[in-house]
């Protein structure tokens, strides 16, 4: 039986690795046959900014070939919905037109409805 699990994302892309960590665990939950989606929130919503280098931190390890979180997410769309909060984007002042293709806004209310309907919420 098929699970929905709802992974929300509070912290920015840079600096920690909450969303890196989020979405490979989205995507072995759909591997395993359950329904995740990945809500970006607070901070998390820089996760959707398209266009975003990775030359953060350490130059020896950005030196290598490490994804970034826009191709991490481009990567993970066929198998992963994505989701950012409407009121979150616009406090930080992001535009439809910077987010990555594929990113649905939502509401709060819809954000409490999934998370109501999920089996499994998890938040980073």
């Amino acid at each position: 039986m098929s699970k929905k699990v709802n992974i929300i994302v509070t912290q920015p892309p840079y600096g920690k690795e909450d969303a890196y960590s989020a979405i490979p665990l989205a995507e072995t939950q759909a591997a395993a046959g359950n329904s995740p989606s990945i809500t970006f929130v607070s901070g998390g919503v820089h996760s959707v900014v398209k266009g975003q280098k990775t030359s953060y931190g350490d130059a020896a390890v950005w030196q290598k070939d490490v994804p970034s979180i826009e191709a991490t997410i481009t990567k993970a769309k066929d198998s992963v919905k994505f989701y950012a909060l409407d009121t979150d984007l616009k406090k930080r002042g992001v535009a439809d037109s910077e987010m990555i293709e594929g990113i649905s806004k939502l509401n709060i209310d819809d954000l409490t409805n999934r998370i109501l309907e999920s089996e499994v919420t998890l938040v980073f």
